[in-house]
């Protein structure tokens, strides 16, 4: 009997971002794949499994660990599981780990080392808090996962962890979700939002790490050469983090405020409705370490602006315009060329739809699958 253990507490989140939708993809993944006899898997949450996640397979079960102090779960409630009824193999697809963990191997998947390249794009707690488990992490997995080979290189180059180490299983776009959908359903949204039907489109956590800045003196500069009566929006989807003070300020202080909408947290499903209604999707970020809106983009047809930073380079393929994150002006240009420019937008969907299958959820879930059934030889 071989058990598998796999920490569900990102997935189980009702409102979810990168890591969590890693965490739900994998996993929804992983449980299409067929087990070998006498293997099992044992999903751990400090709260009941809920929605799809909840429905499980021949030979997976829940193990719901309470935890009434709320924080702590991972450290404290997990690793009195792990000393108590340890698996054979822990897997944990965010960065943070228990104290202790499986009794023969303990995995996890680093997403983002962006604390260590721009240590100013991130709060201090939380820059402290990754970088402590990002140690943890590579001293006690035996092996790690990298969601992008830029990452891998990150992690060979800032903490000299042995290539060997480390697999690369990288992000993917959910294609049930994000794909090119009909005309009376993207109008019905816009008419939802009392939006237009040209608009430029970000996504993601309104921070500073995501350079919104400069997306917004970009917009100015597009607006201020496409002239009066212009129609183009630029919407932006997502909840507050690190550095939104700033770019409020920055918003409130445009002439060109009026034009900017701002719609918070939304559900995927309407995210991807918008994204496929979008004149062009913007993802301006000075640093990441996969970058899924790319896929999600290209999976919805929709024309993608992206930052020129390697691992954009690595993901979008020949697949967006690329703009160096610095240059508002730079930016500006791309936004005008993606609208004025003949036959543009076709290349860039047509280049999109082509690139992104070199990445799935499926693959992903294989090579995860594979690596922790090794660690038991």
């Amino acid at each position: 009997m071989a058990t598998f253990g796999i920490d569900a507490s990102s997935a189980n989140k009702k409102e979810k971002t990168g890591v969590e939708w890693h965490a739900y993809h994998v996993i929804q993944h992983l449980k299409q794949r067929a087990l070998g006899e006498g293997e099992r898997v044992i999903l751990y949450s400090p709260t009941p499994l809920e929605g799809d996640l909840a429905q499980l397979p021949l030979g997976w079960e829940s193990r719901v660990l309470r935890w009434g102090p709320g924080r702590g779960w991972m450290q404290m409630r997990m690793s009195w599981e792990m000393i108590r009824r340890p698996c054979d193999v822990l897997y944990v697809p965010s960065q943070g780990l228990p104290r202790k963990g499986g009794k023969r191997a303990t995995v996890t998947t680093v997403h983002d080392l962006g604390f260590r390249r721009r240590p100013d794009l991130y709060n201090n707690k939380t820059r402290k808090t990754l970088l402590k488990t990002t140690r943890r992490a590579i001293k006690m997995s035996k092996k790690l996962f990298a969601v992008s080979a830029f990452t891998k290189d990150e992690l060979v180059s800032l903490y000299h962890v042995s290539a060997d180490k480390i697999v690369v299983s990288p992000n993917a776009a959910d294609t049930n979700v994000c794909r090119v959908l009909p005309r009376e359903q993207t109008d019905a949204v816009l008419a939802r939002h009392r939006m237009g039907k040209h608009f430029f489109l970000f996504v993601g956590r309104l921070e500073a790490k995501k350079n919104l800045t400069t997306v917004i003196r970009a917009f100015e500069l597009f607006k201020r050469w496409r002239g009066l009566g212009d129609p183009f929006e630029l919407v932006l989807v997502g909840k507050a983090g690190f550095g939104f003070e700033t770019i409020k300020k920055y918003y409130e202080g445009s002439p060109v405020k009026d034009q900017i909408r701002s719609l918070g947290y939304l559900p995927e499903e309407e995210v991807a409705t918008l994204t496929n209604a979008a004149t062009a999707y913007v993802f301006p970020s000075w640093y990441e370490g996969f970058g899924i809106p790319n896929l999600e983009a290209m999976a919805c047809g929709v024309p993608l602006i992206t930052s020129d930073i390697p691992v954009h380079r690595e993901v979008a393929g020949d697949a967006a315009v690329f703009v160096k994150p610095g240059e508002p002006e730079a930016w500006a240009k791309a936004m005008r060329r993606v609208v004025e420019e003949h036959g543009l937008r076709e290349q860039l969907v047509a280049a999109g739809a082509q690139n992104m299958q070199r990445y799935s959820w499926a693959g992903s879930a294989q090579i995860i699958l594979e690596t922790l059934r090794s660690l038991l030889q």
